[in-house]
């Protein structure tokens, strides 16, 4: 293990030291940053372009560079050979950087995982599919994943020889799973450190004053950006290495340059360009939408029923969100599981029940039991409540046909005239409010993000919390349209949403969603620094 040790710190000082090394990496973190930088707001420009077209050409370089390093063809590799043998084999390259691009988009993408997403067009029936059949979808990309990684990370030094002709002696299986677990032990180290500064940002914004929090954050946003960068290098590094077969490598130091030094100015300039961006950014800590997710908050009452309408109408969200199955009669049951299992005790739909029948069942959740609620008498309360709802849509191959238009018919005017709202995981629902009734306020719920909003149009679109980045929240206010995030109820996921400018949460934590909101934006500062770290 030692001798390994001794190996693996030889290979990185010989990866950053070798002549013209240390400078390649600096360009190419120079057009990492430059590409975020330029990618902060949706929508495309020449210059991003150009900047992306150009890091992909750096990074095959590089990479090329790093290999003929390590594979003993060189001790001090040029960059025009290694520019005519990534000419020579540029689909073999293009094809490993995009296989790399898919396997670091879930992991972030070093920061442009939501940047590329939200630029991503695709047709809204495909968008629907996935929404409609997420769990097998995510199934399926889970087995793609875990076979291209495996293509690649693992058998790929075998497969992709072309790229590293001088290698006698290829990685091995063993050799890239050392190498792979290399870099889950460096990323695990930047994880630990930035959340410990995370945590130093969190009892300071306690009580410290607004001028300390700022320099605080500020010393903590370059200090995680830097050793991300380092961590990166290094993992590169490893990994080409590991490609290599892990060969001995002289780790011997060598004058860099005043280029070098050049290029870490720029690259300690585009970093302070990053940080200034990161904490000045809007939209942040934006005025926040309250909303009741199924008409609860904190456990009181029974999610969808009338008992907990009138109770949690007192605390005065701006929206209690609701929702609502077609029963086997063609009316609407105030209901969120397709199944009754789990509140009656029945194994039925509502597609198997009357409305009448179903109002009838007495439903048990948090210790309280209640009846069921038909639609009707469920909105006649909010109406003599004053109470605006955010009506939840449902839809499952039983329903009718036409039973987006026919709830249109019968209640799009009203909830016009209510100031409600309607959202559904259905696009086609969505489509054909948005035609019947044009004055509704009509939303798309997505499960998660990963295409570009405008290729779904709606009034509002509500973002799952996992995936919501702040690049989704301005593509949305591009469209003209709202961007609620659901379902955050912890005091810190509800701070970060909220640093990340989003319009409202829909939450089973009403009440304290409202403290959060109402505290000093310079006390959740550390927020701001938690999102970064995510966005990595």
């Amino acid at each position: 293990m030692r001798e390994f040790g001794q190996r693996l710190v030889g290979s990185w000082r010989q990866g950053l030291g070798a002549p013209g090394m240390l400078l390649g990496w600096e360009i190419l973190t120079v057009m990492f940053a430059s590409v975020r930088w330029l990618s902060q707001r949706p929508g495309w420009s020449v210059a991003l372009v150009v900047g992306i077209v150009g890091l992909l050409i750096m990074a095959a370089g590089q990479l090329m560079q790093v290999a003929r390093l390590y594979g003993g063809q060189t001790d001090y590799p040029d960059w025009p050979t290694s520019w005519r043998l990534v000419w020579q084999h540029l689909g073999l390259w293009l094809a490993v950087e995009v296989i790399v691009i898919i396997l670091a988009l879930p992991l972030g993408l070093w920061g442009l995982s939501s940047r590329l997403l939200v630029r991503l067009p695709m047709a809204a029936n495909w968008v629907n599919f996935v929404s409609l059949h997420r769990r097998p979808v995510v199934v399926l990309a889970g087995v793609i994943y875990v076979l291209l990684a495996a293509f690649l990370l693992l058998w790929g030094p075998r497969h992709f020889r072309r790229l590293t002709p001088q290698l006698k002696q290829p990685g091995s299986v063993r050799q890239m799973l050392g190498g792979l677990a290399i870099c889950a032990l460096l990323t695990t180290c930047w994880w630990g450190i930035s959340e410990g500064l995370v945590w130093v940002n969190v009892q300071y914004d306690r009580q410290g004053s607004r001028m300390g929090i700022q320099w605080l954050l500020t010393a903590s946003l370059t200090l995680v950006l830097v050793l991300f960068a380092v961590v990166s290098v290094l993992g590169a590094l490893t990994l080409v290495w590991s490609w290599c077969g892990q060969p001995s490598v002289m780790g011997v130091a060598h004058h860099q340059g005043h280029w070098s030094v050049v290029g870490g100015v720029l690259c300690l300039l585009l970093v302070g360009g990053i940080v200034q961006q990161t904490q000045t950014q809007q939209p942040q800590f934006a005025k926040t939408v309250l909303i009741s997710h199924r008409g609860v908050d904190h456990a009181r009452g029974v999610q969808n029923t009338i008992a907990a309408l009138r109770q949690v109408n007192r605390e005065q969200p701006d929206y209690v969100e609701m929702d609502l199955h077609e029963t086997k009669d063609h009316q609407w049951v105030v209901l969120h599981d397709e199944n009754l299992r789990v509140l009656a005790g029945r194994n039925v739909t509502p597609h198997n029940l009357t409305l009448a029948q179903l109002e009838r069942l007495v439903v048990h959740e948090n210790g309280q039991s209640t009846h069921l609620a038909g639609w009707s008498a469920y909105l006649r309360t909010a109406e003599r409540l004053k109470q605006p709802l955010m009506v939840e849509l449902k839809t499952t191959p039983q329903d009718s046909a036409g039973m987006a238009r026919r709830f249109a018919r019968q209640y799009g005017q009203r909830l016009v005239r209510d100031h409600d709202v309607v959202h559904s995981l259905d696009y086609r629902v969505v489509s054909q409010l948005r035609q019947s009734v044009p004055r509704l306020k009509t939303g798309y719920i997505l499960p998660f993000n990963w295409v570009a909003p405008q290729s779904v149009p709606a009034d509002f679109y509500s973002f799952q919390q996992i995936s919501a980045s702040q690049q989704f929240i301005l593509a949305a206010h591009q469209m003209g349209g709202r961007a609620y995030i659901w379902t955050p109820d912890a005091r810190d996921k509800m701070t970060r949403m909220w640093a990340l400018g989003a319009d409202g949460q829909i939450t089973n934590e009403l009440r304290r969603l409202r403290s959060v909101t109402q505290q000093d934006r310079h006390r959740g500062a550390w927020a701001v620094l938690q999102n970064f770290i995510y966005s990595y």
